[in-house]
């Protein structure tokens, strides 16, 4: 077995405290004078994961039970100022943990980060320096020096190639962005098929991270009542919606001579996959519409991310977590757009995916953290990672992934044994499917990965994908669509934990 070794994470390089900010950006905060302060002081923490939001800022939940929706600290910061809307002082305040109030209420200077190292701040037992020296959170009573590093895995393009493929055409949404709306075909990894081979059973939500800062929160269900994108289960059905007015090729942006965008299109159009598809048209994935971890965009590998002059994120790859809408609609028009009176207007409360489609994802944390670890620690995160192109995944996994696939195995005999004999299109099919799975523990109990997988797609895989097609096949032995459907991703589970153990 490779990779599960414990792999460092650096998380992100942004203001550690935002008291006094008037404004919030996508990927770094302004007014950077705290973290700077907490720079000069520990120097040597730079780009550690105390180089963080999180160092003083806490995360938090709104909502009654059942439904209650669980925020990190940066997503927390945003819903309590809605978004900047209500930056007073007090306001803030509310989104400090313990450690960033004792930094507050003794000056929020350098000195004010020198007098606190000997204080306690979350009550867990350890001063704030010792916390600090350990690279743990001082507000954070849960972790402190005696975690260790939660369970990682690495992932790299090639073996995310290996793993069974999800094609999805979708409209990003976007709400101001001059590049406008834009319909693609992206191509990856469903994401909840990769988390669910990895996964043990304490984890709920993953938070994804790029490595400017910028990072996500999506819970594994779908709760209607919460804007978060959800990682399990079907997104609902798109419609594809063509206007001319629209169409950026006919009304392209000017905005020299048209600063107001009133005469611009504003969803763009040129994608491939957009040939063909006529006004009104379904958009629909036979295995449905799900989020997922995409690594090319109309056939192209996504561009690597890097950070222009302005300190901002351009290009989106090598990986993107892309979400279809909850609430599919429109392209709808630039929010900073002085012409409103157009067939589809900017509506704020509208579904705009793209801004909640995190780029350049180089790491996924499958939480909460186990009992007993604390999140990796890798020096500036992600840019290695962008270059050679490779994903962490770590947290509430296994990092012994041949107990997760004996498992699978097991537990889709157990699916075939009890179906009803009517599912197979000959009633001794379900046998010898049985029989052909049990064959796969066998090589995987001697380690032959390789054969294993290749009996799967080439043997299992084909017996039970006319799904894909919309009917059943000549070569299907299950002649219930919706049972293939169900099977399908404990299928899929099984060929990822195979390519990960060398298959």
């Amino acid at each position: 077995m490779k990779r599960r070794n414990l792999i460092m994470i650096a998380t992100m390089v942004i203001s550690v405290l935002s008291i006094g900010t008037t404004a919030f950006t996508a990927y770094n905060h302004q007014g950077d004078t705290d973290s700077a302060n907490f720079r000069a002081v520990y120097p040597d923490k730079v780009g550690t994961k105390l180089d963080s939001c999180t160092l003083c800022h806490s995360g938090g939940s709104y909502g009654t039970p059942p439904k209650v929706t669980t925020l990190g600290s940066c997503q927390w910061c945003h819903y309590i100022t809605n978004y900047g809307a209500d930056s007073s002082e007090a306001t803030l305040a509310k989104t400090l943990n313990l450690y960033g109030s004792d930094y507050k209420n003794n000056g929020r200077n350098a000195a004010a980060v020198v007098a606190i190292e000997i204080v306690d701040s979350d009550g867990d037992g350890f001063s704030n320096k010792a916390e600090i020296s350990a690279i743990r959170y001082p507000g954070d009573p849960l972790d402190d020096p005696t975690k260790v590093p939660a369970p990682s895995i690495v992932l790299s393009l090639e073996e995310l190639q290996l793993m069974p493929r999800h094609t999805q055409f979708l409209l990003m949404n976007t709400s101001k962005d001059q590049s406008g709306d834009f319909y693609t075909e992206y191509n990856g990894v469903a994401l909840e098929n990769l988390i669910k081979a990895l996964m043990i059973d304490k984890a709920d939500r993953v938070t994804v991270y790029s490595p400017d800062g910028f990072f996500k929160q999506h819970p594994f269900l779908n709760d209607p009542s919460s804007p978060l994108y959800y990682v399990f289960g079907i997104y609902p059905p798109s419609t594809f919606y063509y206007n001319d007015y629209a169409d950026m090729a006919k009304y392209p942006v000017d905005i020299e001579n048209d600063p107001n965008y009133l005469k611009a299109g504003w969803c763009n159009y040129s994608s491939p996959s957009v040939e063909g598809r006529e006004n009104g048209d379904a958009i629909f994935n036979p295995a449905g519409l799900k989020m997922m971890l995409a690594f090319e965009r109309d056939s192209e590998y996504l561009t690597p991310g890097v950070l222009n002059l302005s300190n901002k994120l351009d290009g989106e790859g090598p990986f993107r977590v892309v979400p279809p809408q909850k609430k599919p609609g429109p392209p709808d028009q630039r929010s900073t757009s002085g012409n409103q009176n157009v067939i589809w207007p900017y509506v704020k409360t509208a579904d705009h995916n793209a801004g909640e489609s995190a780029r350049t994802v180089t790491m996924i944390k499958v939480e909460p953290l186990p009992d007993g670890t604390t999140d990796i620690n890798t020096m500036e995160a992600g840019w290695p990672y962008v270059d050679e192109k490779k994903i962490i995944i770590y947290g509430s996994i296994n990092p012994y992934p041949v107990d997760n696939l004996n498992e699978s195995l097991d537990s889709l005999i157990d699916s075939i044994n009890s179906l009803k004999p009517m599912a197979f299109r000959n009633k001794s099919y379900q046998k010898t499917l049985v029989n052909k799975i049990e064959a796969i523990k066998k090589q995987v109990a001697a380690g032959a990965y390789s054969g294993a997988l290749s009996k799967l797609k080439e043997d299992i895989l084909k017996k039970t994908d006319g799904y894909l097609s919309g009917a059943v096949d000549a070569n299907d032995w299950i002649s219930d669509i919706d049972v293939q459907m169900d099977l399908a991703s404990q299928i899929q589970n099984i060929w990822i934990l195979l390519v990960i153990l060398g298959g």
